[in-house]
């Protein structure tokens, strides 16, 4: 596995197959000088790892080390368009193990991100067969990905800040359920660590720089430079928010809202057309 930088090794991952991770948390480092919120994490484990029946085949607590499955589908093959990186915040447990991001809503449909947001946005058309099953299309978006066969003007990387997977509904899910189970401190800590993981895997997909937009707060305010505004979801529900990576100027960092308003998020995506040309 990959360990994180020199000063803070508290997250480690691989790719495992095709569009998945194996991570590897160490609790004791996560929670260092911190017993009293550690003791916390050990009695809520049990509730966070019951409220999804997915999460026992994804998460496996092993002493002070927490080891998970998660999910990255950032594309080897490259073509002559500007990359694009969508960032969400962290994975919905089912679609982890569905092995595809957004793989379906809760009463097995197609999920909004891609029939209400990403197609009509214009950012990328996979041609899905609309006959077709949900677990097809799950497998058709991923092999097209992967191979760029899609109509965009950009090549099309998706990843998540928080790796973490939780319950799609309920009182853990999302970023915030992940917050709730290792308290405000240890989060900062791992969202920190995230950070490595993140650019280590930018430098890859666009080592001459390309653009990432972030769906989730703590996405855009671990990346963005010193002089680009704090996340407000105000400001993100109008207008967005456009700015560039610390440390690397070279990479464009914009902010739309979460997938959950579809209406505001599909038109600020409209604008990437429009602000960053091929």
């Amino acid at each position: 596995m990959i360990p994180n930088g020199e000063k803070n090794k508290i997250i480690k991952w691989e790719n495992d197959t095709v569009g998945r991770l194996k991570c590897e948390i160490d609790l004791d480092g996560l929670f260092s000088g911190n017993e009293k919120r550690y003791g916390k994490f050990k009695k809520d484990w049990p509730k966070f790892l019951a409220s999804d029946s997915l999460n026992d085949e994804l998460y496996q607590l092993d002493g002070s080390v927490l080891k998970y499955i998660s999910e990255d589908l950032i594309p080897q093959k490259k073509d002559d368009r500007p990359p694009l990186l969508l960032l969400l915040g962290n994975p919905a447990s089912h679609s982890v193990s569905a092995g595809m991001f957004f793989s379906f809503e809760a009463d097995k449909s197609e999920h909004r991100f891609w029939k209400e947001i990403l197609k009509p946005s214009g950012i990328i058309d996979l041609r899905g067969d609309d006959n077709q099953d949900i677990s097809y299309k799950n497998e058709m978006r991923k092999r097209r990905i992967m191979n760029l066969d899609y109509i965009s003007k950009f090549r099309i990387g998706l990843s998540v800040y928080i790796s973490m997977p939780s319950c799609a509904s309920c009182e853990w899910s999302g970023v915030a359920g992940i917050v709730r189970l290792l308290g405000r401190k240890a989060f900062s800590k791992l969202a920190e660590n995230e950070r490595y993981r993140i650019l280590k895997s930018v430098e890859k997909f666009m080592p001459e720089g390309g653009t990432i937009v972030a769906f989730q707060k703590e996405a855009w305010n671990y990346l963005k430079s010193q002089s680009d505004p704090d996340y407000r979801l105000e400001d993100v529900k109008i207008k967005g928010l456009v700015g560039l990576v610390d440390k690397n100027k070279k990479i464009n960092l914009l902010c739309v809202p979460p997938t959950r308003l579809q209406r505001p998020c599909c038109k600020i995506l409209k604008k990437i057309n429009d602000i960053f040309k091929s």
